[in-house]
């Protein structure tokens, strides 16, 4: 089977998050581990929710993870939008449109042959020879809702796999494929910040003052200036986003002068922040832009989504150089180093875990995932197979030259 028809396979299986999840996908997988005699492991810190690793052992010292999350996001209320079946991969030209093709069914299809490449002894290191050492497929869940139940309960429970680095193959395209190798995983803070002002009849607005939607939009316009402060900055230049108004609720009825309204915000995060700072500035800008008489509180999500911070790992890593000269080989040009515009699960592969993690190295551009027509280039997937294939190869002879 090659790459298109395999993401064909994982598009075909309904794993959207919210929804149907992550089972039956993990039950599919690990039954195509076993038939090829590697070795499968299904973790599940939280019941229902199975994560997966799947693991070859050529011998030789080294341990390489190659990961990817197995959930989507839904298809939501983008169903009217989608030109094909969203659980159907369909071929156009060099495109093929599917839920998940590019986050990150694709990639993970491109990693499985790798490693059936791997098991095979194809491919040839550069030194001579098929590689040695492990490889193993860390396929996660919940990534698309914080990974509450996927790669940060592993972590927080040890029950990572012994690996020495790894890859994430979440689409490393924006606006062109294969942009960049990105070393930077970039953080979430979520939050909401309620506005408590006088409710009453709204025939008498005029006595009442602004009310709480009012006050709210200021708060809204407000943010959008705002610039929080990066206690220690990284070494790949990179700056947080503030995306204000995510979610807006409040009002009673028609009649009825508003006493609350509710905006949520999040900030985009970046190495080198601190939760401290940013709720000190947070709190700081709601306090100067409300009258003093109106009240608020500012409450962060719960879940992982509340503070989730940004990691960064050092161009001067064995995968880091590896991965690059693994893509220029491939494609044929150079591959900068980048930050990551959005968060993966290397904030707790290398936040918790301690595993050095390359953020984002796949096929397919994020500018197309989360929406309708989600797609990946068919080209695409086969220079993933190609490039993961050549980077564990590339790896490999990095680390026996390091051991020389």
């Amino acid at each position: 089977m090659d790459v298109l028809e395999l993401t064909r396979e994982l598009v075909a299986i309904d794993s959207q998050n919210p929804g149907p999840q992550e089972s039956e996908i993990v039950r599919h997988l690990a039954s195509w581990a076993k038939d090829r005699g590697f070795d499968a492991r299904v973790l599940e810190p939280v019941t229902g929710r199975p994560n997966l690793v799947i693991t070859v052992d050529r011998g030789g010292p080294g341990h390489l993870g190659l990961s990817g999350h197995l959930d989507t996001k839904p298809i939501g209320d983008a169903l009217s939008e989608w030109h094909t079946p969203p659980l159907e991969l369909t071929v156009v030209g060099d495109d093929a449109f599917g839920l998940g093709s590019t986050d990150m069914k694709g990639g993970v299809a491109a990693m499985m042959l790798a490693l059936e490449d791997f098991a095979a002894g194809r491919g040839g290191a550069a030194s001579g020879g098929p590689a040695s050492g492990r490889v193993s497929l860390v396929l996660t869940a919940d990534e698309e809702q914080g990974s509450d139940a996927g790669a940060k309960a592993l972590a927080a429970e040890g029950l990572l796999p012994d690996l020495d680095d790894i890859v994430i193959g979440e689409p490393s395209g924006i606006t062109d494929p294969w942009e960049a190798v990105y070393l930077v995983s970039r953080g979430i803070c979520c939050f909401h910040i309620d506005v408590l002002a006088h409710q009453g009849h709204s025939g008498l607005s005029h006595t009442l003052g602004r009310n709480a939607t009012l006050h709210a939009a200021d708060l809204l316009h407000a943010f959008e200036t705002f610039t929080p402060t990066v206690d220690t900055p990284g070494e790949v230049e990179c700056a947080p986003t503030v995306n204000p108004g995510m979610f807006i609720t409040g009002g009673v009825s028609f009649g009825t002068w508003p006493g609350h309204c509710r905006v949520s915000m999040e900030v985009r995060l970046v190495p080198g922040m601190r939760q401290e700072t940013l709720h000190r500035e947070i709190d700081a800008l709601v306090r100067a832009t409300l009258p003093a008489e109106v009240d608020y509180r500012i409450s962060y999500l719960d879940s992982g989504q509340g503070w989730m911070p940004a990691v960064e790992l050092s161009p001067t890593t064995a995968v880091a150089r590896a991965a690059r000269s693994a893509a220029e080989s491939v494609l044929g040009r150079p591959v900068p180093f980048a930050a990551f515009p959005g968060g993966t699960d290397a904030t707790y592969f290398m936040g918790r875990g301690g595993i050095p993690t390359i953020a984002s190295l796949g096929p397919g551009w994020i500018s197309v995932a989360h929406g309708a027509n989600e797609k990946v280039g068919v080209s695409q997937l086969h220079e993933a197979h190609r490039l993961y294939g050549t980077l564990i190869d590339t790896y490999f002879d990095l680390r026996r030259q390091e051991r020389a």
